[in-house]
């Protein structure tokens, strides 16, 4: 193990990966001198969490979601991360990612951190889910052994809490009428964002029905997945999108495949409507190169989608520095990640964070949960206390029995 690990550092040094990135990097030597990254990764654990409830997209239907969450061991301490890894898929074996992960089983932590930074670049061939979830484990694990926050690791310090914001995946309006008023008794009905069909009489009922149901007070956003094609200029796409306007939408992500400069002119002529570009966002290192002023007046940065934490927190500092506001998205995430991805959002002060814990989804991983750094306020917003990596307590024992699947890699 010592040549190979001699080997490693000595070709990674040829690339020029040292340092090259990664915060932890730069300040991985506490006080006492020992350092954290000379740790070895001595277990890594895999849960496979089903959800069974049916969510509907312009493009297709989820029955059902395969989720990993992944425990990365050093000893005593440990870093959680959760990725959603399959979907229709009830029979899914996670055979990729126990190939991946295998990798990372006796390297230190400074190791690790190097072979993910290696792939985190422009042409990557790597999954950017499995280098964002990788990402997170390990900054987790970094954080707890250092005794340092995440998001302090990262280099935020924004504390104050950020509005969680409630999403509906349905085009039924009975049921998107009744998730609204389950967001309201959630105490989450001052923020909502639901999902377009690319089908303006469709998605105006959708909306309509929402509002009818929140009022004129709550800040409603929706997500076009880029699904308004029918389109032969810039005007008529303001004209729908006008209309949409008229209806109560304040905000509307991705919605239509648009170039750079289409992005920047359909903002100037909507008016208050918010553009929120999502897709040039992706991934964080191409997003930092690719957005500029004017695109929207918010900027999504996607879970799953972003590849890096420590780009995402570039990007959010691109973002402010050209004048406009953060959102932090979800990928229907449901577990560990939700809390860290809180964190990320009240560190760069979001204007709301979609990545939230979903009382139906969530429900059996709520109920391992021991202790979490991030609170669910009585308002519905999100609240932060500091504690080790990103401070996720779970009860593994019970987390196993629940699991579809449970494997030590």
């Amino acid at each position: 193990m010592g040549t190979h690990r001699r080997d490693f550092i000595k070709s990674m040094s040829a690339i020029g990966i040292l340092g090259a990135t990664y915060p932890l990097l730069s300040s991985c030597v506490n006080k006492n001198g020992n350092e954290y990254r000379n740790e070895t990764i001595t277990k890594i654990e895999i849960f496979r969490y089903d959800i069974n409830i049916p969510r509907y997209f312009s493009w297709g239907t989820w029955h059902n979601r395969q989720h990993l969450f992944i425990k990365i061991s050093s000893g005593d301490f440990y870093g959680w991360t959760e990725t959603p890894a399959s979907k229709n898929n009830p029979d899914f074996k996670p055979t990729a990612w126990v190939d991946y992960l295998k990798q990372f089983k006796g390297l230190t932590i400074g190791e690790a951190q190097k072979l993910v930074a290696s792939e985190q670049v422009l042409g990557t061939k790597r999954s950017l889910k499995m280098l964002e979830s990788l990402d997170m484990g390990l900054l987790d694990l970094s954080g707890r052994i250092q005794n340092k926050s995440a998001v302090a690791l990262l280099g935020l310090n924004g504390t104050k809490p950020v509005p969680g914001l409630y999403c509906i995946l349905d085009k039924d309006e009975k049921k998107v009428r009744e998730e609204a008023e389950k967001s309201i008794e959630q105490n989450l009905g001052h923020h909502m964002k639901f999902k377009m069909y690319g089908d303006e009489e469709v998605d105006k009922k959708l909306l309509r029905t929402i509002r009818d149901v929140l009022g004129d007070e709550a800040v409603v956003i929706s997500d076009a997945n880029k699904g308004y094609k029918k389109w032969r200029s810039l005007d008529e796409l303001k004209e729908i999108l006008d209309r949409f306007s008229a209806n109560g939408l304040n905000a509307i992500e991705d919605p239509a495949h648009l170039k750079t400069k289409q992005w920047i002119e359909l903002q100037s002529m909507v008016g208050d409507l918010t553009l929120i570009p999502d897709a040039p966002m992706r991934p964080a290192w191409k997003g930092i190169d690719t957005i500029s002023k004017g695109m929207g007046r918010i900027y999504n940065l996607h879970p799953s989608t972003m590849g890096s934490l420590t780009h995402a927190v570039q990007l959010a500092q691109k973002v402010k520095d050209i004048g406009a506001k953060v959102m932090i998205g979800d990928d229907s995430l449901v577990g560990p990640a939700c809390s860290a991805w809180q964190q990320i959002a009240i560190g760069v002060g979001a204007t709301w964070v979609e990545a939230i814990e979903k009382k139906e989804d969530s429900k059996i991983y709520l109920e391992c949960l021991q202790s979490s750094a991030t609170k669910k306020e009585s308002n519905g917003y999100y609240s932060f206390k500091s504690a080790p990596g990103f401070g996720l307590e779970l009860d593994t024992d019970r987390l196993k029995k629940v699991s579809e699947l449970y494997i030590k890699v």
